[in-house]
């Protein structure tokens, strides 16, 4: 997705794609590691920093769909 292809320009840039990364990290490790404790440490910086990375998906996405044919028709 942070790449263009024929048919399409990039959605995300680089940096949102590493920002996902470390959400998608948390869920993969949550999922296969955690039992019954969370370990806030970990958590905290992508609790705290969810809006924020919300807002910027949001942005992106839209300057995705105006970019792209239609102009986000």
């Amino acid at each position: 997705m942070a790449r263009p292809s024929n048919h399409r320009p990039a959605i995300f840039s680089e940096q949102m794609i590493e920002r996902l990364d470390d959400y998608l990290a948390f869920r993969h490790f949550f999922r296969h590691t955690y039992l019954f404790t969370l370990e806030w440490d970990r958590m905290k910086p992508l609790a705290l920093g969810c809006q924020e990375t919300l807002d910027l998906v949001e942005a992106e996405l839209e300057q995705f769909l105006r970019a792209a044919p239609g102009g986000g028709r």
